[in-house]
Formats: C-alpha cells, sequence, structure tokens
C-alpha cells in the first residue's frame, strides 16, 4: 500500500467542493486499484501498479479549512506522521502556495490540478507540478472569446475586474488586466472583495453603477451567492465571464436557483468538451456511480492530477520521492490517455504545457461549451437577460 496524501479544504464554507475535489483523487486511486479494462488510462487494465509488485494506492486526506498555515502544517503532518509518499492538493491557491513550498523543503513531490494562479508555477520549485491551465492560459480564452463575440456583431468594449482577496484573486485581477489590454479592452473598474464577509452590497453597487459590458470575477463560493442576491436586489444583471471557482459548483446554483442562468465561464473540463471521448464519458459515468454526484471541472481536474502522479509512480518503479519526481517531469500522456481535452506534458517551471480550456454558459440548468464556437454545444445567450 502506497500513501499519498489529499489536502482539500473539508470545512468550513468550501466543504461541499472540498469532497468534490477530493473525490476525483479517490476516483484515480478506485481506477488504478481495480480493473477497467474498457479504459484506455494509464493503470486502467489491470490492478495496482504493476511496477511496484501491484501495490495499491491509499489516500490519506487532509483538510486545510481554507487557511495556508494550516496547508503547511498539514502537508507536513502527513509527511513526517503519515508517511505519504506524494502530496495532491490543494484547490485555494493561496493554500497550494504555502503547501508546496513545505513539501519542497521536505523534498516531496507535489501535484496541483484545481489551483490557478499563474505565480506557482513561476517560484522555481522543483517538486511541484500543476496539471490544468492557469489564470493566464484562461484569461487569454475568455478574452479571444470576447474578442470573437464583437466579431459576431456585439457591442462590448468596457471590462470590469472583480476579484477576491488572496492568491487566486490577485494573479486572477492581473491576468485579466494585462489581457483587457492587450485585446483592445477598456477596463473601467477594478474591485477587491474580502472572503468569508457577510455583507458585498457596496462592492455589487459599485460595479452596477459603472455597468461594464462584461465582468472578469474571481470569487469563492460564499462570496459569489452574495454577489447573486445583491445584484438580484439591485436589478441588475452582470454580463458574468468567471475564472471559475465558486461559479463551477453546483453549489452555487443550488442556492440561488434560476438567477444563476447564462454565468459564462472557463472551464478546463466540460462534459461536452468529451463527448467524442470514450475515456471522460466512462470516468464521468462511474463518479456519479460510485460518489452520486456528477463530474466537474474541479473533481476531474484533481482526478487528472492524481492519475498523473500514479502514473510517474509506476514509471519511477518505486516511492523515493527524487525518482518520482524525476519521472513526473518525464510525463508525456497523449489526449487518448486522459479524461480532458488534452494531454500532459510539463515545461521546465513544473506547468503543463497542453493544458487549455473552453468557454462555458449555464443554459437550462447545465454548463454548455459556447467557445471555441466550432465546438459549441449551445449558440452563447448575449446580452444577459435581466432577472
Amino acid at each position: 500500500m502506497i500513501k499519498v496524501g489529499a489536502l482539500y479544504p473539508l470545512t468550513g464554507a468550501a466543504a461541499a467542493v472540498g469532497e468534490k475535489v477530493l473525490d476525483g483523487v479517490k476516483l484515480a486511486a478506485e481506477i488504478v486499484n481495480g480493473s477497467y479494462p474498457d479504459l484506455t488510462l494509464p493503470l486502467a487494465a489491470e490492478a495496482g501498479l504493476p511496477n511496484l509488485c501491484n501495490s495499491t494506492i491509499e489516500i490519506v486526506p487532509a483538510d486545510h479549512q481554507a487557511d495556508a498555515e494550516i496547508g503547511a502544517n498539514e502537508t507536513e503532518r502527513l509527511i513526517t506522521s503519515e508517511g505519504v509518499a506524494a502530496m495532491v492538493g490543494a484547490y485555494y491557491s493561496s493554500v497550494s502556495k504555502t503547501a508546496s513550498e513545505r513539501a519542497e523543503r521536505l523534498g516531496v513531490p507535489f501535484v496541483n490540478g484545481s489551483s490557478s494562479s499563474p505565480a506557482l508555477t513561476t517560484r522555481g520549485l522543483n517538486y511541484f507540478f500543476r496539471t490544468g491551465p492557469h489564470d493566464r492560459t484562461l484569461s487569454q480564452n475568455l478574452f479571444d472569446f470576447l474578442v470573437d463575440l464583437k466579431e459576431a456583431g456585439h457591442d462590448i468594449s468596457t471590462i470590469g475586474i472583480l476579484t477576491e482577496n488572496t492568491e487566486y484573486g490577485a494573479n486572477a485581477a492581473e491576468a485579466a488586466k494585462e489581457e483587457a489590454i492587450a485585446h483592445g479592452f477598456d477596463v473601467t473598474v477594478e474591485i477587491e472583495h474580502g472572503t468569508g464577509v457577510d455583507d458585498l452590497t457596496p462592492e455589487a453597487t459599485k460595479i452596477a453603477s459603472e455597468d461594464p459590458d462584461a465582468i472578469l470575477q474571481a470569487t469563492y463560493l460564499g462570496e459569489a451567492i452574495l454577489f447573486n442576491q445583491a445584484w438580484v436586489d439591485l436589478d441588475y444583471a452582470p454580463g458574468i465571464l468567471a475564472f471559475g471557482a465558486g461559479y463551477s459548483n453546483e453549489e452555487f446554483y443550488d442556492a440561488v436557483g434560476g438567477n444563476g442562468d447564462f454565468v459564462i465561464a472557463r472551464s478546463a473540463w466540460a462534459l461536452g468538451a468529451v463527448q467524442d471521448d470514450p475515456n471522460g464519458l466512462a470516468v464521468a459515468k462511474l463518479m456519479e456511480e460510485k460518489f452520486g454526484h456528477a463530474m466537474d471541472e474541479n473533481s476531474a481536474r484533481s482526478f487528472t492530477a492524481a492519475l498523473t502522479l500514479f502514473y510517474a509512480m509506476n514509471v519511477a518503479g518505486t516511492t523515493e520521492a527524487t525518482a518520482v519526481r524525476d519521472a513526473v517531469k518525464a510525463v508525456d500522456l497523449p489526449t487518448e490517455q486522459t479524461i480532458m481535452p488534452w494531454g500532459v506534458k510539463f515545461g521546465p517551471d513544473g506547468q503543463n504545457i497542453h493544458a487549455r480550456g473552453v468557454v462555458v454558459q449555464r443554459l437550462d440548468g447545465v454548463f454548455k461549451v459556447i467557445w471555441p464556437f466550432e465546438v459549441a454545444e449551445a449558440e452563447v445567450v448575449w446580452p444577459i437577460p435581466a432577472y
């Protein structure tokens, strides 16, 4: 049995999404530990890791409570007390930053799938890897979409940037502003908001008064709900282009009902983007069967990070940290061996060079791919209708 630490927010405001992200890791371990010969994913055909005497994977969860210091301390505990061979995590970029730095100090690989701050892969770490796209790439996707929308005849010229005030939001704001300028848009309002707050009416009112054509928003679940409630009270229908996070969670739509319709979001994974991929469809079905909920972007990203790590462990043929790290560095998985619409190959900074996104819109209670237009499931609804 090989222990792997999984660090996510399992209590507090983000507990629901934390459990789903953890389920993605658990499902990857289930596929490796079991036998799924119909899948063409790495290690699916036979039970266990063949190069490690068919050893199985044991996932050891830890709760960072959305706290960066707790995340670092839990990482150290998992490594020094629980004896995990490697780490996956941690959803919050701020926690991924401190936790991966602690793993680096202890010389243990840390593979991330669901944190999007570009700064995470610019720190010169040797043991940190990210399989998913970062906000620089995803921001470019959103602005390429807006340019295509303009060329289709829509009047879009002004941009608002609305972000939470930790690592994730700060880097999303920087990326959005730079891409807005590069794509010829005018940023007319920039607002940073707190997390764990009870009221965001002043910030929502400021956005409504400026009324930008589109709002680039990076906000976690609790605050996304508060903004929606405030905008309904103000009778203001914002054109939200979301950097995932709160807007990629079904709990948001459960909380706000039909008032969540028409949100547009960047996404590293969407069921509509893998309709021609037997692996993606089969794994999404397994998620529902084994965990009772649909696979979403966050669980798909954590699944991919975990499976990549397990694959590298098997290639290394050992759990020795340096060998596993070197095997992760050498990973080169084609799209056909992932559940994503892209493959996995790391650059020298630990970032997956193939990771990218699509743009989805919430229509009739589900997200549908609306861009790139050539692979769209549905036509974009724009401008956003009033509540």
